[in-house]
C-alpha cells in the first residue's frame, strides 16, 4: 500500500514539474512574439516618420514630405490648402526641378483595423505612403512663429510656421487573455516650415 501511495505521489508531482515546464514554455513563446511585435511596430513607425530604402528607391518619411511645404510656391499663392486637427494639405515641389504637387496628409475614417492614416500626392487617390493604422486618432497641432498655439488653423493659413503631429499605433498582441492588450507606440515630433520663414 505504501509503495502505491509513493507512485501516486511521484505521478503527481512529475506531472506538476511537467505543467510548470509546459506553462514556462508557452509563456516564453508568448514573451518572445510579444517583443517580436514591440521591435516591428517601432521599426514601421520610425520608418514612416525618417524614411527607408526599399532596394534601390529611397521610400521618403513624413520629416521629407512635411519639408516640401511651401518649397517653390510663389509668394502670391497660399501654401496651406487644408489644416486641421486630422488632416494637412499643402502645396510645394519634390525637387528645384520639378512641378509644384498637391500633398494631403490625413487620416481617414475609422474601421475595425483603427484609424487608417495616408499621404497621397496630387490626386488624392494616388497614395505614397499608407496605410499606417493608429489605436487613436491623428493629433495636429499648428503654431505660429513665436510657437504660439493657433485655435483655428484652417481659418489662419498665413500664421502657420510649424507643426507637432502626435501618432500612436498599435499591434494586437498573441493570446486572447481576460487581460489582454494592445501593444502601442507612440511618437510625437514637429516640423518647422522653414520655406515659410524665406
Amino acid at each position: 500500500m505504501s509503495s502505491l501511495m509513493d507512485v501516486l505521489g511521484a505521478t503527481i508531482a512529475g506531472s506538476l514539474v511537467l505543467l510548470m515546464i509546459f506553462s514556462a514554455l508557452s509563456n516564453m513563446q508568448v514573451i518572445s512574439y510579444n517583443t517580436q511585435l514591440q521591435i516591428s511596430l517601432t521599426q514601421m513607425s520610425e520608418d514612416l516618420i525618417t524614411g527607408r530604402k526599399v532596394g534601390n528607391l529611397d521610400q521618403p518619411g513624413l520629416e521629407s514630405i512635411l519639408s516640401k511645404v511651401g518649397a517653390g510656391v510663389p509668394a502670391s499663392t497660399d501654401p496651406i490648402i487644408e489644416a486641421t486637427s486630422k488632416s494637412f494639405k499643402f502645396l510645394g515641389q519634390t525637387s528645384p526641378t520639378s512641378s509644384i504637387s498637391t500633398f494631403y496628409f490625413v487620416q481617414e475614417d475609422s474601421t475595425s483595423s483603427g484609424f487608417p492614416l495616408y499621404v497621397y500626392q496630387n490626386d488624392m487617390s494616388n497614395q505614397i505612403l499608407g496605410p499606417f493604422w493608429m489605436a487613436d486618432t491623428l493629433a495636429i497641432t499648428y503654431y505660429d512663429v513665436t510657437n504660439h498655439l493657433i485655435t483655428a488653423p484652417d481659418s489662419n493659413h498665413d500664421q502657420i510656421r510649424s507643426i507637432e503631429v502626435s501618432l500612436t499605433f498599435f499591434y494586437d498582441t498573441h493570446q486572447p487573455d481576460i487581460d489582454k492588450r494592445f501593444l502601442r507606440h507612440s511618437i510625437v515630433f514637429w516640423k518647422y516650415f522653414k520655406n515659410l520663414y524665406l
